[in-house]
């Protein structure tokens, strides 16, 4: 069982596709003191796979505190992160928190279509260096690709990608029309079509 946790609203990109509308972080958010809590709450009630989503969950100062207290409670902590925020010290710091697995999106082979999809310029270069880096720290990583009518025939390639970085996986994603994600909802696959992948 596992729980995914938006951990902030705060993003470092606008893509086109974000369910949650990310940009700038909210009053609401959970303090540290309240996450902590959260984390004691998930655990108790029999969990074993807490993600930390966001946003962007590497924008959390605290962050790597909040990952060791996870292991500590006996839960994996793993991500869900475009990647482009992880260092070879970022990495460093993650794998010693006690990070599982890095969930980082890559969304095309093509640098620029990557970039204009998530609206931001070296969005692509900066992701696949993190997955180097992670690769370089021993911290594992899987490539995540949300699968439009855009990029339907990129998929094998993605994967030959992922396999090339060192991925351990490469797994698929549908859009969630809420957020910035309705203004393209007409463009996502059907059913239909997800079913061969």
């Amino acid at each position: 069982m596992l729980v995914s946790w938006n951990t902030t609203n705060a993003c470092n990109q606008n893509c086109a596709h974000c369910y949650r509308d990310a940009g700038a972080a909210r009053q609401e958010e959970l303090d540290t003191k309240e996450a902590v809590a959260l984390i004691d709450q998930v655990a108790a009630a029999g969990f074993k796979i807490f993600i930390f989503s966001g946003g962007e969950p590497l924008l959390r100062e605290d962050i790597y505190e909040l990952v060791a207290y996870a292991c500590q409670k006996g839960l994996r902590p793993v991500f869900g992160t475009n990647g482009t925020l992880i260092t070879a010290a970022v990495a460093r710091r993650l794998k010693e928190a006690g990070a599982a697995v890095m969930g980082i999106s890559l969304d095309s082979t093509d640098p620029a279509a990557h970039d204009r999809f998530r609206r931001t310029s070296g969005a692509w270069e900066a992701a696949v260096a993190g997955m180097r880096y992670c690769a370089e720290a021993g911290l594992p990583f899987q490539v995540h690709t949300t699968v439009m009518e855009w990029n339907y025939d990129e998929v094998e390639a993605l994967t030959d990608l992922a396999v090339q970085l060192g991925a351990r996986g490469h797994h698929v994603f549908f859009l969630v029309p809420t957020g910035r994600a309705v203004e393209i909802e007409h463009t996502t696959l059907r059913a239909a079509a997800y079913e061969p992948l």
